[in-house]
């Protein structure tokens, strides 16, 4: 009777182990990707569950790249009500802006999102990227990607300076449009994030005309020359690493 009861108690603690082993290692998947389950609670708190049902395995790169299974993680947004003290046009409700980091021992993972929830009617270079207060890029790899129902853009062209880095990437054609960024920088200081939107046409050229500063749209980017005026003065992010 006794080695029944040990026998019980035995089996049960191999179960209630078993079961604490699967949950750690619960996993969801949309049929194309697989993620772990604090990669799918970051997906979902900062992409939304749609974006999740969609995703394919060139979007989960962003999020390995992120190292959000081994990362300290942190998301801020806001969404599109306020403007930059240096705008000059009133944006309207049409997509909201986030930044997220995760962070390792040294260094930290950024990513700079925007998703539309309007279709805009200009499509043409838009502006993203990032100014740094007191830290700067652990690495050179950088991804910035534009995606819509009907393709995926990847930026491979950058401006690089000694505060910050931007990219010109030119929105496709379709709905659901997200656009992102994702860098690596050293620890110790404060990353601000800005996503420009083209209000007329400009080509890749004036895309580019601008410089890294503190009183720039979004705090980031200042446009100069034939780029004043293209731009809608869109408020900007910030986070500290």
């Amino acid at each position: 009777m006794r080695i029944n009861r040990v026998v019980f108690i035995v089996v049960f603690a191999l179960i209630f182990l078993v079961n604490i082993n699967v949950k750690a290692k619960e996993t969801y998947t949309n049929g194309i990707i697989t993620l772990t389950e604090k990669e799918y609670n970051f997906v979902k708190d900062f992409y939304g569950l749609d974006y999740f049902k969609s995703m394919n395995e060139e979007d989960y790169l962003i999020i390995k790249q992120m190292e959000i299974d081994t990362g300290e993680v942190e998301i801020r947004k806001i969404d599109d009500v306020s403007i930059s003290p240096c705008s000059t046009s009133i944006s309207s409700k049409d997509r909201n802006l986030s930044i997220a980091k995760s962070c390792q021992s040294t260094y930290c993972n950024i990513t700079i999102l925007s998703i539309w929830s309007t279709n805009p009617t200009i499509r043409s270079y838009e502006v993203i990227g990032a100014r740094f207060k007191g830290v700067s890029l652990y690495s050179d790899s950088i991804t910035t990607l534009t995606k819509s129902s009907q393709k995926t853009i990847r930026e491979t062209s950058y401006q690089k300076f000694s505060n910050g880095l931007g990219a010109s990437i030119l929105l496709p054609s379709g709905n659901n449009l997200v656009v992102q960024q994702t860098f690596k920088v050293r620890k110790g200081g404060t990353v601000y994030g800005s996503y420009q939107h083209a209000i007329k046409n400009v080509s890749l050229a004036t895309s580019k005309s601008y410089y890294i500063s503190i009183t720039g749209y979004g705090n980031v980017f200042t446009f100069t020359a034939s780029a004043v005026g293209s731009y809608d003065g869109f408020a900007g992010v910030n986070i500290e690493v």
